[in-house]
């Protein structure tokens, strides 16, 4: 305890060392609907370190968006469908409420399938971020302004059902009537995209 202050501090907390077996099974609770804090409680593991764990594993944010880009010429000739809708959520800051937008693109191809993403606002800017990365191909959408541009379009009411709704059961963040919240944008890039490692969401056909 410090004298002048009163407050208890942990000796030597910066080299608590924990086994690789514990974080990956932090990461599996995380990418399967847990909060941090419940994994927190339940592995007896410091808040901040749980959240160290998720930030690191998420950073392969970068990867992915590599791989997105090298699909993009591999998969020429052999995409099936494009499947493309969007997900409301939120960013709380200060006591103050941002909506944020997720964009998703499911890519099936002869030869595998996989699952880009943005998030930002719900426009044609955040749709760009992940067009960017896509190939050409046949679409699939809803009925939203953002999609009226595309060609060959097929049109889904039923999107919203089948792809969102599995981001919303994997990751407490995306709950609608939940007490996690989503601090930043990064933090929501980086927890979905460790879900898609989890799930195989990915291009595993680049060698």
């Amino acid at each position: 305890m410090c004298r002048d202050c009163g407050k208890y501090f942990l000796a030597d907390a910066s080299y608590h060392h924990y086994s690789g077996e514990l974080r990956e099974e932090a990461l599996r609770m995380y990418a399967n609907g847990m909060s941090m804090r419940a994994i927190s409680r339940v592995l007896n593991v410091p808040l901040g370190t749980v959240f160290t764990w998720i930030k690191h594993y998420g950073q392969k944010y970068e990867r992915l968006v590599d791989l997105w880009n090298k699909a993009k010429e591999l998969v020429k000739g052999k995409v099936v469908t494009k499947v493309v809708d969007e997900m409301w959520t939120y960013l709380y800051r200060n006591t103050r409420t941002f909506y944020k937008w997720v964009f998703t693109c499911y890519v099936y191809t002869k030869i595998g399938a996989y699952l880009i993403y943005s998030v930002g606002d719900r426009d044609d800017n955040t749709f760009r971020e992940i067009k960017v990365h896509l190939p050409d191909g046949r679409w699939v959408s809803d009925d939203y302004n953002v999609y009226f541009r595309l060609k060959i379009t097929r049109l889904s009411h039923w999107l919203t059902l089948t792809n969102q709704s599995s981001l919303r059961d994997r990751l407490v963040r995306f709950k609608r009537a939940t007490k996690a919240v989503n601090r930043s944008i990064s933090m929501m890039k980086y927890s979905i995209a460790l879900v898609l490692w989890e799930r195989g969401l990915i291009p595993e056909f680049i060698p």
